[in-house]
């Protein structure tokens, strides 16, 4: 009877009924909007997770460098724009793909190798590594691997960002190149050679053996630069690098310390080895060069200092190579000369009387001293030459044979050789006013001293005495004629125009022919003294002077014997037709007083 009551109770109370009801529609209502806003949430939260993967694409996208992700198993899951095209892929194509889908086999590896590396490691790491670009080029990356990490400290990939610095390694390795070689020659520099060369002896002291140290320098560089230009000079020096560097061994060592000086060093070398080939780069260097139109011929002196002989470290070597350098230049050029513990007290001495020079040139303590020039069978000179005297006040008189080479290779020449000069035409012109009326006076010119100013600064020295052009002849060497160098012609074609005559001195010592003497441009040769000097004695002799004196008078140029110290050499000058006789049997050097005392 209970469960009726109870359904007639709830059927009777209609109200709780439509409370019921009414709750029940609410709660859907509720739930309703409870699922439009979870909806609208996702919605949104969907709309910037988008805006945020899309912010964070534009982010990638705007990096310069490639940024790639790998999940665990190596498979690529994000790469930006610089990426893929280094890898010659769309951005949807790379994900998914794999190191061997990518990269060939060995690289594929060394790429997997990098990222376990970093992963074990559990830190970021750096490495420099060479792939092939879409186009098969190799480019070196520097590439940083990043292992992320879950919450759970489980690794989840790698990041990896990329930068191509082929370039600037490039740039990196050819500033280290031009830290320690020669920008010109690309030889060893100073820095290298020393490097090297102190490698190379700690390896012949272990091994006990022998090595050269060959200190090696162009003979009369100079002129050709002063000549024919910086250009032409920079030319010869490649080649005469390139011929030293090609006779050597891969263990050999060939530096360019400075201007024309060349350093070789043979390794494993004993002395019968060294002189071979020593003489063997001096040839190398001494075959002509045609450079740009000029045919040129150039020579080499060389120094030889060896190991442990004559000194155990690299500096000590090259400064005893020096010395016997120096030494071999004293002995006349193109040739070689060995270290001896006696040239280190003549350099010694050589550097001394370099600074007296110098301090003589500036205050002038040179004097002159002249030499008439006389027609056979007359007693008065109608022309002189000057001859250059330096009176040392502790060393004595020095011979112009030891101090003008001196002068040329310290660049002291020049302004001595134009001291010469203004003195010689204002003396010239000193005894004229005194009554004293000669046709020429000769003055000597170095090749150093001819340079593109040259006719220009001659011409201004004699305007300074009114000096005539006419009665100046400029004494120049054999080889310097011949030389057929452009601007060395230029001045003495231009000094010709003005009405100065030119000589050669010492002719029948250098290189050129006879058959060329008609090329040069020259009013007189001077036959050297040492063929006058045995012109009796020697067959040879007498037929290079008579030789001489036949072809000067073919091509109507004047011929002036130096060093005639009898009767019997003048006789026999004069019977071959020599029109000037110059020497002790007719006048010795004297100085300018005495000389216009003499002959006024």
């Amino acid at each position: 009877m209970a469960a009726p009551a109870m359904a007639e109770g709830i059927a009777a109370d209609p109200v709780d009924l439509v409370l019921a009801v009414l709750l029940l529609a609410m709660i859907s209502v509720f739930t309703v909007l409870l699922l439009l806003q979870q909806r609208q949430l996702r919605v949104r939260s969907d709309r910037e997770l988008d805006a945020h993967a899309a912010l964070l694409g534009n982010i990638f996208g705007a990096l310069p460098e490639m940024v790639f992700y790998k999940d665990r198993s190596g498979t690529y899951r994000l790469c930006n724009g610089p990426g893929s095209r280094f890898l010659g892929r769309t951005v949807d194509t790379v994900k998914g793909m794999s190191d061997a889908d990518l990269f060939d086999a060995r690289t594929a590896e060394q790429m997997r190798q990098g990222d376990k590396d970093a992963i074990e490691r559990r830190s970021a790491l750096r490495s420099e590594e060479w792939l092939s670009g879409p186009d098969g080029a190799k480019v070196l990356l520097e590439i940083h691997r990043q292992p992320l990490f879950s919450d759970r400290h489980e690794c989840v990939g790698v990041l990896l960002t990329c930068r191509d610095i082929t370039e600037s390694r490039k740039r990196q390795q050819k500033l280290e190149f031009q830290a320690r070689h020669d920008i010109l020659t690309g030889l060893a520099n100073r820095a290298l050679l020393h490097e090297t060369l102190t490698f190379a002896l700690q390896m012949a002291k272990r091994s006990g053996e022998s090595l050269a140290v060959i200190f090696i320098d162009l003979d009369r560089f100079r002129e050709v630069n002063d000549a024919l230009g910086h250009t032409i000079g920079d030319l010869l020096l490649r080649d005469v690098a390139h011929r030293l560097n090609s006779n050597l061994r891969d263990s050999d060592i060939c530096a360019r310390l400075s201007g024309d000086e060349f350093v070789v060093v043979l390794t494993q070398a004993d002395e019968e080895y060294v002189e071979q080939k020593c003489a063997q780069l001096l040839e190398a260097v001494s075959r002509a060069y045609q450079l740009q139109g000029h045919l040129l011929s150039i020579s080499a002196s060389a120094g030889i200092a060896m190991s442990p002989d004559h000194g155990d470290n690299s500096d000590i070597l090259l400064v005893h190579a020096d010395a016997a350098l120096h030494h071999a230049k004293a002995l006349g050029r193109n040739r070689s000369c060995r270290y001896s513990e006696a040239l280190s007290a003549h350099k010694s001495s050589q550097l001394s009387l370099e600074q007296d020079l110098r301090d003589a040139v500036e205050n002038e303590e040179f004097s002159l001293e002249y030499q008439g020039q006389f027609r056979p069978g007359e007693d008065k000179p109608r022309r002189v030459e000057t001859l250059i005297r330096w009176p040392h006040d502790e060393r004595g008189q020095i011979s112009p044979h030891e101090f003008i080479p001196l002068a040329e290779s310290s660049g002291l020449i020049r302004e001595l050789g134009f001291w010469v000069l203004r003195r010689a035409c204002a003396e010239f012109m000193r005894w004229r006013q005194n009554g004293l009326l000669l046709e020429k006076i000769a003055v000597n010119v170095s090749a150093m001293q001819i340079n593109s100013r040259f006719a220009d600064t001659v011409e201004a020295i004699m305007k300074e005495s009114d000096f005539q052009p006419e009665w100046l002849e400029l004494e120049v060497t054999e080889s310097l004629m011949m030389s057929g160098m452009t601007e060395v012609n230029n001045q003495i074609h231009q000094l010709r125009a003005l009405g100065v005559e030119f000589s050669i001195d010492d002719f029948g010592t250098g290189y050129s022919s006879l058959s060329k003497l008609k090329e040069m441009p020259v009013s007189v040769l001077k036959i050297d003294r040492s063929f006058v000097r045995n012109i009796h004695d020697q067959d040879n002799d007498y037929e290079i002077a008579r030789a001489i004196v036949a072809m000067a008078s073919s091509l109507n140029i004047q011929v002036v014997a130096e060093g005639v110290e009898n009767d019997e050499q003048g006789k026999t000058l004069s019977d071959l037709g020599c029109q000037w006789l110059q020497g002790f049997r007719y006048a010795r050097p004297m100085a300018g007083d005495d000389f216009l005392r003499q002959y006024s």
